[in-house]
């Protein structure tokens, strides 16, 4: 693969690959696993999946677009895998697997802590170039959302202000009925 998916936030060395692919097949045996992108996603959701293993040769990438994303959310480390083939295989179904969530993982255990502590190196590695690229224009877009919702918050805070006197007025009017 010449040109990584859009998806894909950092690359991923052949080795750990492999090292991926073991995890699932031991968590296969002995522990649990979400297979697809769907079950996955709802892992991921749920914050139960330990490792998410996302395949890159996905066809169309938007099928798996939204779980690095999530991921990051949820504090769910995954790793990118070169083939959905593979990791079918390696999860013991007879089809293609966009992705697979490693929710227990059993025997696989060391394996999946020795992969999630490289992908996060890996990561590390990796958020630096792309935050030195965005700071030039973030400040620019931040400006200006940033002195809109201040202008959005002042009508909304007057509001509610506004019915709150209105319903202590109103229960103030109550009581001096039944008080006459």
């Amino acid at each position: 693969m010449s040109k990584k998916p859009m998806f894909v936030r950092f690359d991923v060395p052949p080795e750990i690959m492999e090292r991926a692919y073991e995890a699932v097949k031991l968590a296969k045996e002995d522990g649990k696993l979400r297979k697809g992108a769907n079950e996955s996603t709802k892992a991921v959701e749920r914050g139960i999946a330990k490792l998410l293993v996302i395949a890159q040769d996905v066809d169309p990438p938007e099928i798996v677009a939204h779980l690095p994303l999530l991921a990051e959310e949820k504090k769910i480390s995954y790793v990118y895998v070169d083939s959905k083939v593979k990791l079918g295989t390696a999860a013991g179904i007879d089809v293609p697997s966009a992705a697979i969530a490693i929710v227990e993982p059993g025997k696989g255990k060391p394996l999946v802590d020795e992969v999630v502590s490289k992908v996060s190196s890996l990561r590390l590695k990796g958020t630096p170039e792309e935050k030195v690229e965005e700071p030039k224009p973030a400040p620019k877009k931040a400006e200006e959302p940033a002195a809109e919702p201040k202008k959005e918050e002042a009508p909304k805070k007057e509001k509610p202000k506004k019915k709150a006197a209105k319903k202590a007025q109103g229960e103030a009017a109550e009581t001096t009925k039944e008080e006459a």
